[in-house]
């Protein structure tokens, strides 16, 4: 059974919709790597909507939503699975969340990580070929817009819900892959705190971990003999916002999975505004050295303790830790606390705020300021080992 993944899929930055025309140039050609699959699956980043009508939630971080017209984008690429697992699902709502899940199921394609309960937002999609069956369980980290017992919303990062949804697969003789949507954005290095956790979702018994989230390409991994993809990247983001150049490049990933084993392929490729371009002859290859940079130091925890160091000193969050007031003990101040809100609620964020002290606590931020400029060279895409 091949299995083939994309990652974080958005059209919030364009202006319109041009064309069905346009939407089949963008995607023809990681199409043609889709079809190469038995099953398929992205992770849609926006909800479909009107802007002018629904009304944004209040939360740190855009609001993402785009015109119903841009599913033609998905329709080109046929996938099987759209995951809604993420930050940006519920980012107006209950009633347009539920739309893009009613146009998506229309549509043919099963989606997952959502639902109008937490237990629903936790099924998996459930694929079977050649008597190999598979459970995809895809899981986001705690931001806004997740589900409750209650609530609807995204399936919101439990490791008790994981390993039961593994535990699960495993008595139903499937084979359980983590769809994780979670990390620090922009970084190009996982933290130690994402290696550990999809380590141990191995560890608990799946058979695969890919993850997305970071806006960037991430190093990837076989630990146990299982393959960890900690990042693929954008997949197709486009922005005319000015950014890093590691925002514009990722990699599909595609599992090839039988009784005995599963093996990892990945396919890189680039995107601006109009498509998603597979990369061929040099770009490839220079592509896959600028991997190897990344996938290093994986085999070195104190390496990866090591960046994830200099990660933080280059990021701001310690400073939202300011805007804590006595009076926000009472009610309508959700505004005035989103981004302290996200600091806290956020695994990753949570995770960086956290190293950040223990540097200046152990007073190792010197030693850590070492590394930023390896950071830097890396989100340019230059090859520093």
């Amino acid at each position: 059974m091949k299995i083939m993944f994309a990652a974080d899929m958005s059209f919030n930055y364009f202006d319109a919709f041009e064309s069905k025309e346009k939407a089949q140039v963008a995607m023809a050609e990681p199409a043609e790597f889709f079809k190469q699959a038995d099953f398929s699956m992205v992770n849609l980043e926006n909800i479909f909507g009107n802007k002018e009508a629904a009304a944004p939630i209040i939360k740190s971080g855009p609001n993402l939503i785009s015109e119903d017209a841009f599913i033609d984008y998905i329709h080109v690429l046929k996938p099987d699975v759209v995951s809604m697992a993420n930050n940006h699902s519920k980012d107006y709502g209950e009633e347009v969340l539920f739309h893009t899940m009613d146009m998506l199921s229309e549509s043919g394609y099963t989606s997952i990580g959502v639902g109008k309960n937490i237990e629903e937002a936790y099924h998996p999609a459930n694929i079977s070929k050649n008597g190999i069956n598979v459970s995809i369980i895809a899981v986001c980290e705690n931001e806004f817009g997740v589900a409750t017992d209650v609530t609807s919303g995204t399936a919101g990062y439990s490791l008790g819900r994981v390993a039961k949804a593994i535990r699960q697969a495993l008595d139903e003789t499937s084979k359980p892959i983590i769809y994780f949507h979670g990390g620090n954005e922009t970084n190009p290095f996982p933290s130690p705190g994402k290696v550990e956790l999809y380590r141990h979702f191995i560890d608990l018994g799946a058979e695969a971990v890919v993850a997305m989230h970071t806006h960037c390409p991430q190093g990837y991994e076989y630990y146990n003999g299982k393959p960890i993809v900690y990042s693929m990247g954008n997949f197709f983001f486009p922005t005319t916002g000015k950014k890093r150049k590691n925002w514009n490049y990722g990699y599909l990933s595609q599992l090839d999975i039988n009784d005995e084993e599963v093996k990892l392929s990945i396919y890189p490729y680039k995107f601006d505004m109009d498509k998603v371009t597979m990369l061929e002859g040099k770009e490839k290859a220079d592509f896959m050295k600028y991997m190897e940079c990344l996938c290093a130091p994986l085999k070195d925890s104190k390496r990866i303790q090591s960046l994830f160091d200099s990660w933080c000193l280059t990021q701001n969050y310690i400073n939202s830790l300011e805007q804590y007031k006595t009076e926000y003990f009472s009610d309508g101040y959700a505004e005035e606390v989103k981004g302290l809100k996200n600091v806290f609620w956020c695994e990753a964020h949570n995770e960086l705020v956290k190293n950040t002290f223990q540097l200046i606590f152990e007073s190792r931020i010197e030693t850590a300021r070492t590394g930023v400029e390896i950071i830097r060279k890396l989100q340019d895409m230059e090859y520093v080992y």
